[in-house]
């Protein structure tokens, strides 16, 4: 039970009053003095009692709101994904990038076919680094041929890198985002096609500017024309060499573009949310393509763009090759990786298939 302090002070002098004889003047005086401390030593005991009370209560306080004021997830934190489904972000990310491409072919084509345009320099450029980086080292003795390979490959993976951040148009990873929205009914296969066509009429304006401008520069030249001219040859060779040779192509092509979306599907899938992490699975996806030789329909249409423009190569082969080519990498992205994925993460399906187990078990 707490004390009043003044109460304190008034009981300890009405008895220090008490005892002392009115007629005796010191004995009065250090009665007073007496009842002054302790008056003084009642009020420090009832301020050291609030203040213990006080302490107490933010304590209790503070205690109680700890739960609350428990440090939130780390920003930039992958989200919580779904046990059986994690690839539900996947497709719903891979969804959203559908809603802005339907719109800007619709609305807005100026604008996709600058993305698609960007997209076809990048490639233009980093590709023709690919060639004179391995003609470079091959030059030097056969010994650093291999290592020039390696760094070329290395070096043309950047090229995805720039066109993930720039949010430019590139047609192999398109194949997997319209084959993910006609699975969902989210768009028509005429719809689709209209978004891949711009892409790739895009993608090979910006490879003829590259072709055009290095056509007028001694860039393409010495041992990077011989490279290239090589290239060319191997491209347009498949097709001469019957089945087998156009099988061999179309095999390398749904390998290139199964690299290419499996990198984009651990950018969109909600795991990774760092971008360093990011820039390093683009880069091995197409490095691994390229030191390998696997053929992407674009690269390639900007090598026999570059060349064409320098008197290499015969027009017609090289259309038919990126016809093999285009089909095989939409097998590679379209359908290994975009409805796969598609198939493999549909709840809904799922529920569907459960509830009609369930129905057939109570019959």
């Amino acid at each position: 039970m707490s004390s009043n302090p003044e109460q304190t002070t008034a009981s300890t002098q009405n008895a220090a009053a008490a005892a002392v004889p009115a007629s005796a003047p010191e004995a009065a005086t250090a009665a007073a003095a007496a009842a002054a401390t302790a008056a003084a030593a009642a009020a420090s005991a009832a301020a050291t009692a609030a203040d213990a009370a006080n302490s107490a209560a933010n304590t209790a306080a503070t205690a109680t709101a700890a739960p609350a004021a428990a440090p939130a997830s780390p920003l930039g934190a992958a989200p919580k994904l779904h046990p059986l489904f994690p690839g539900n972000i996947f497709v719903s990310t891979v969804l959203d990038v559908l809603n802005s491409k339907e719109t800007m072919t619709g609305r807005l084509v100026s604008k996709y076919m600058q993305r698609a345009l960007m997209a076809g320099l990048f490639v233009g450029i980093f590709f023709t680094a690919f060639f004179a980086i391995s003609a470079t080292f091959a030059a030097a003795g056969p010994a650093m041929a291999l290592a020039g390979k390696v760094l070329g490959a290395c070096t043309f993976g950047w090229a995805l890198v720039l066109i993930y951040y720039t949010n430019s148009e590139l047609l192999t990873s398109n194949m997997m985002i319209v084959s993910i929205g006609v699975y969902h009914k989210r768009i028509s296969w005429l719809h689709s096609l209209r978004i891949l066509g711009l892409c790739l009429v895009g993608n090979l304006l910006g490879g003829l500017v590259v072709a055009a401008l290095m056509r007028f520069s001694t860039i393409i030249s010495g041992d990077i024309y011989t490279v290239m001219v090589a290239a060319v040859a191997t491209k347009t060779g498949y097709l001469t060499q019957g089945a087998f040779g156009i099988a061999d192509l179309f095999v390398r092509a749904i390998f290139c573009n199964f690299c290419i979306n499996i990198a984009m599907l651990m950018c969109y899938n909600g795991k990774i949310v760092n971008d360093f992490t990011k820039c390093i699975i683009m880069m091995v996806a197409v490095f691994v393509f390229a030191y390998l030789g696997f053929e992407h329909s674009v690269a390639d249409s900007v090598l026999f763009l570059i060349m064409g423009l320098h008197g290499v190569g015969d027009p017609l082969m090289e259309v038919l090759a990126i016809i093999v080519v285009i089909l095989g990498n939409f097998v590679g992205g379209g359908l290994l990786i975009g409805i796969n994925f598609a198939v493999m993460n549909d709840q809904h399906t799922h529920h569907a298939e459960r509830n009609l187990r369930h129905n057939i078990g109570r019959r």
